[in-house]
């Protein structure tokens, strides 16, 4: 995307975030700014100059809650893409969309799931203080992720360039496509969706982000980051983030004030089409 459409593309995400808080907040939903979101509100005081899409989490209570309310009183000109609206979505978070656009990345450009421009609304779930319950539950959890995005049509490998680097991550994902023609969606979602959870009754420490492409186990955070959320500017409104933002940039980025280099910014989804 060139610049111009790039600020386009924000200014409209921006509407739809603008929506997602207006429910939390006349519902008393708790949300925090999340990732790259978060990242931009404390570095840039809004997005991040490159950066092609918002993130939004919540604790899964409050998300669930979300889910419950929104659907009824959601602004006409947006949707809520779940598992259960889209029947080839294959992620475990939701998505509002905006009617009447078109956002299409490289990685779903095969799928018939919906393609309009939209932010992402990620749950947070305990994460198991053992080790070997983390292998265990990151085993199944991988399994079941990519075999639904197997399911859905989706083709990761076609983020590379390399035609030899194409190959090599389409091997890579044979056992999941495999997995997924011998498995029904709605088995698969339902394991899916038991392990996810499996762990929320517990007093661990640690919850995690049920992420697309993000492996389990590397997106961990201490439950500190959440005693507390605040208000941060970002562009021309405010929106809720965690209150020790600082331990979860450092969690997440390390050193989350210094600029990547030039070549790691811009088009991370490989955008293909857009329509505003």
């Amino acid at each position: 995307m060139d610049r111009e459409t790039l600020r386009k593309v924000q200014l409209a995400q921006l509407e739809i975030a603008k929506e997602f808080k207006r429910i939390c907040d006349e519902n008393q939903l708790q949300y925090f700014m999340d990732s790259g979101t978060l990242l931009g509100a404390v570095r840039h005081k809004g997005f991040i100059p490159w950066d092609d899409d918002m993130d939004f989490g919540m604790m899964r209570d409050q998300y669930e809650k979300f889910l419950s309310v929104a659907p009824d009183i959601l602004g006409e000109k947006f949707f809520i893409q779940t598992w259960s609206s889209d029947e080839n979505y294959p992620y475990a978070f939701c998505k509002i969309r905006k009617k009447d656009t078109v956002y299409r990345e490289s990685v779903s450009q095969k799928s018939k799931m919906h393609h309009e421009l939209y932010i992402d609304i990620f749950p947070y779930d305990v994460y198991p203080e053992e080790s070997k319950e983390q292998r265990s539950q990151g085993k199944k959890i991988m399994l079941y992720k990519n075999s639904m995005m197997m399911k859905s049509a989706l083709t990761p490998w076609l983020r590379h360039n390399s035609p030899i680097r194409r190959i090599l991550v389409w091997m890579k994902w044979l056992p999941y496509r495999i997995y997924a023609a011998f498995n029904a969606r709605q088995r698969i979602l339902k394991k899916y969706d038991l392990i996810m959870r499996k762990y929320n009754h517990t007093d661990s420490a640690f919850v995690y982000e049920q992420t697309g492409g993000t492996p389990y186990g590397k997106w961990v955070l201490d439950r500190v980051c959440f005693h507390k959320y605040i208000s941060l500017p970002f562009e021309d409104t405010e929106f809720l983030a965690p209150g020790d933002y600082k331990l979860y940039l450092q969690t997440i980025y390390g050193d989350y004030m210094k600029l990547p280099p030039k070549e790691q910014r811009g088009n991370w989804h490989k955008i293909l089409e857009v329509k505003l």
